[in-house]
């Protein structure tokens, strides 16, 4: 049982796609609203999109990187608590914590595809 929840658990690190698909539709069959199970399984994915971010990154060249992650994750929520405090003056943690990790699921989808692309490159001209 360990075993099987360890090769769930790293296949969807290795296809967060895969995460975000499953997510979206067991939420859509329960909640039966489009909008809250998309933005539940955004939410969701986004742990799965970092961390298959760190392992592409080991695997590709051989260091995770972490430090430059969190540091890019903390400048987020800076200049997002920047924006609303210059914009409502009035700082809503969870608006602020919602809109950073939503802001990191398109940069680390992002940031996943292009490592995708440049690893299958990078394997291509290797051999």
């Amino acid at each position: 049982m360990v075993d099987f929840l360890l090769a769930s658990l790293g296949v969807l690190v290795t296809v967060p796609l895969l995460a975000w698909i499953m997510v979206y539709w067991i939420t859509r069959k329960i909640t039966r609203h489009k909008k809250r199970s998309f933005l539940f399984a955004t939410d969701v994915t986004t742990f799965f999109l970092i961390l298959s971010v760190i392992f592409t990154l080991y695997t590709i060249w051989g260091n995770a990187f972490l430090w430059p992650i969190i540091i890019i994750i903390l400048i987020l929520i800076i200049s997002i608590t920047f924006i609303y405090w210059k914009q409502n003056k009035d700082i809503g943690l969870s608006k602020i914590i919602k809109a950073t990790w939503r802001l990191n699921f398109l940069l680390f989808s992002s940031g996943y595809l292009v490592l995708c692309i440049y690893g299958l490159i990078n394997r291509v001209f290797a051999l």
